[in-house]
């Protein structure tokens, strides 16, 4: 029995020795990650505490300089080239903050460059040193302020300039300038941050040739404030930063390259924080853990001896409440204590359910703008708790999804049009609710979409979240996925022509076609309408009613419109024709389109061949914006036209606004012309509207003759359509 009782507790032991490695193994991972996030967090506070350093002692300068410019004395004295009225007056300014250890130079320099007076050597004057400070020569040519590091008796400084001017005279500037050391001491005493600087070798060899610096690369320590630089490991390279012990004590060690005002380098700075306490806080707990450890398997030999059994059935409750504490967090959401999403898909899969209601909040980004946060948590868990109250007389459970969203599970079978009732009516209930959070009254309103499905493999999350998908683009309450909504048609629609968009766009395969505008008496073409096309692989056309909408959403459109800009310049330029392209209300409000319309307007003398169709909508009514754009072009000889005028929101006050010469009236109305008396009557009031203001009209869709013959005897100006010529290249 002896026998089989120490072979029991070995094996024992070897297990629970099995178990325990695993679990140290675990902690200790746990433990090192934790380390390397706090070592992080350390590389990142050098980087911030170095941009604040920087900030601060630009502030100081900047302020020293203001408060000397504030001084109307300094500034007459300055004037009127009175040095020594000027030192005296500066020189208590100077003083201040020089004792302050906010500034080390300062000085005034005059319009022409030269230097007018030094406040720490008053007696050396009179010399010009724009020629060896291009920074200098620069605020004065410009006239503006400039803050920068720059390097002054072979040292970096802070460098602020600033112009001074008297009733919008010039006089010249005021410099001030603090030495890198202020910022080392302002990061030594903010955040006890060590720190070096260092010169390029070669670089300063030239200005210092005794120079016996130490070297590390390509780079020699000429100042610090801590002999851990001249201890850095020989092959430091300032690329990366690195953990470095030094005399018991480890740092992170990472540089900063210090650079002019046009980005020219000029040193490195190193720095160094002590993160000595936090690894010696992690050797601590590892070496707890390790002892720990020791001692409970020492004492494993004891404790199996009275009773092993009992521990390993401990072990067993312990696993299983950890077990459940991960399920319970894995499966629920952490701000309503809802199941979450997860939980959901696996209930489904185990056929629990039958229908998906998908609740979403309206708005709620903005309300979370409004409100802020910790409002935004209150009112999703208020809701919980509404919609939980609500749906409790129906077979529904509830879960919360991602971000604004909640689900609805059904568990019991229903017939479709009563499914249908009971989701209308959980959102009449749900609407006629407002909620009040910390004294404020605030109205919540939803959008829902459904899934009922007997078969099985239903996606009843998926579909439920197309329908959802669908009410918020259409503007419904309320959508219940069915096939005859074409959702997922559409879905894999815009993914196909979203790819061939992007495929166009990077191998370069648009193209303008052209179709003639013709002048309505003669037939003779006026002028030509750029259509942009896509030229698929096998060298078919394909027109931009399949594809523009999709590049609109999916962000794509501006490269179009790029390509349709520059294309038709390069079409003026080589021929003598007159040419229109269309532009949105979006490409005339972007500031890049306007940009380079307006460049290679002024670059090519094509202005007075180029009309700029706008599509009239809602956007028109920028009317500041617009009419601006249309000004600015209209001065290089460019003529307006509005296109589709007549449907959606035509307005004759938009074009009575607008100085437009072109309208073209909307192609739905000119297909139905010859047969449709309201469409005659529609474009003879255009017609004689557009007259009125010598405004030419133009005629969209003409593909017949009796068309064609009916714009004739209403006077319209221009025809386009495929009766007189279709779209093709040039």
């Amino acid at each position: 029995m002896d026998k089989i009782r120490i072979r029991a507790t070995l094996l024992a032991m070897g297990t629970v020795l099995i178990l325990v490695t695993y679990f140290v193994s675990s902690i200790l991972q746990d433990k090192k990650r934790v380390l390397d996030e706090k070592t992080h967090s350390h590389r990142i506070l050098l980087k911030k505490a170095y941009e604040l350093s920087i900030l601060d002692t630009e502030k100081e300068l900047n302020h020293f300089a203001c408060e000397m410019m504030s001084d109307h004395h300094i500034v007459d004295a300055f004037e009127a080239r009175d040095r020594d009225a000027l030192y005296a007056l500066a020189l208590p300014y100077f003083n201040e903050a020089h004792a302050h250890g906010n500034v080390d130079l300062a000085g005034f320099i005059q319009n022409d460059g030269f230097h007018f007076l030094r406040m720490q050597e008053p007696k050396k004057f009179g010399d010009n040193i724009t020629k060896k400070r291009p920074m200098l020569a620069e605020a004065i040519r410009n006239q503006k302020p400039i803050t920068s590091l720059d390097v002054t008796k072979y040292n970096i400084s802070l460098v602020s300039i600033i112009p001074i001017f008297k009733e919008h005279k010039f006089l010249g500037v005021v410099q001030v300038s603090a030495d890198i050391k202020r910022i080392q001491e302002r990061l030594n005493a903010h955040s006890a941050i060590k720190s070096a600087l260092a010169f390029n070798t070669i670089a300063l060899h030239k200005m210092l040739p005794n120079n016996h610096s130490k070297e590390y690369a390509s780079y020699s320590l000429i100042s610090s404030n801590d002999p851990l630089f001249e201890r850095l490991p020989q092959s430091y390279t300032f690329i990366d930063s690195i953990r470095y012990t030094y005399l018991g004590t480890t740092y992170i060690v990472a540089s900063r390259d210090l650079t002019t005002y046009a980005h020219k380098p000029l040193a490195r700075m190193i720095c160094a924080l002590d993160i000595t306490e936090d690894e010696r806080a992690y050797e601590k707990e590892i070496t707890n853990i390790l002892l720990i450890s020791a001692l409970l398997l020492s004492l494993l030999g004891v404790i199996l001896h009275i009773g092993f059994k009992t521990l390993i059935n401990r072990i067993r409750s312990l696993s299983a409440q950890l077990t459940q504490q991960l399920d319970v967090q894995l499966h629920h959401d952490t701000l309503t204590g809802l199941p979450n999403r997860k939980a959901l898909l696996e209930n489904i899969n185990q056929k629990k359910y039958v229908a998906v209601l998908l609740l979403n909040i309206d708005n709620f980004r903005e309300t979370n703008d409004l409100y802020g946060h910790e409002i935004g948590d209150k009112i999703l868990q208020e809701v919980a708790k509404s919609i939980d109250a609500v749906i409790k007389k129906y077979s529904l459970n509830l879960y919360k999804m991602h971000s604004d969203e909640y689900a609805l599970a059904l568990t019991q079978y229903i017939k479709v049009e009563d499914f249908n009732t009971m989701c209308q009516t959980i959102l009449d209930h749900l609407h006629a609710l407002n909620y009040e959070i910390d004294g404020m009254i605030i109205f919540i309103t939803f959008s829902m979409g459904a899934d009922i499905c007997f078969d099985e493999g239903c996606d009843l999350v998926g579909r439920a979240d197309m329908a959802l998908k669908t009410a918020k683009k259409r503007g419904f309450t309320f959508v219940k996925y069915h096939d005859s909504l074409h959702i997922k048609e559409e879905y894999s629609n815009n993914i196909y022509w979203s790819k061939k968009l992007k495929e166009a766009i990077n191998n370069n395969r648009f193209e303008l076609y052209y179709q003639g505008i013709h002048e309505a008496k003669t037939q003779s073409i006026y002028e030509y309408e750029a259509l942009v096309r896509i030229i698929d692989e096998d060298g078919t056309a394909v027109s931009p009613g399949q594809f523009l909408e999709i590049a609109k959403k999916s962000r794509l459109y501006v490269h179009i419109t790029d390509f349709v800009i520059h294309a038709i310049f390069k079409q003026l330029v080589a021929t003598p024709h007159q040419y229109s392209i269309n532009l949105s209300i979006d490409d005339i409000l972007d500031p890049k389109i306007q940009s380079k319309i307006y460049e290679l307007l002024a670059q090519y003398p094509v202005g007075d061949r180029l009309i700029f169709e706008l599509l009239e909508g809602e956007g028109i009514e920028n009317y500041q914006e617009v009419s601006a754009f249309i000004t600015h072009v209209k001065g290089f000889g460019c003529k307006i036209a509005i296109d589709d005028f007549g449907t959606g929101y035509s307005n004759f006050a938009h074009i009575m606004r607008l100085n437009v010469d072109f309208i073209k009236i909307d192609g739905s109305i000119i297909k139905r012309l010859d047969l449709d008396l309201s469409a005659q009557d529609i474009v003879r009031t255009i017609v004689e509207f557009a007259h009125k203001l010598n405004i030419k009209t133009v005629a969209e869709f003409v593909s017949t003759k009796d068309i064609y013959d009916e714009c004739l005897e209403l006077n319209i100006d221009y025809i386009q359509g495929y009766y007189l010529s279709e779209p093709k290249p040039l």
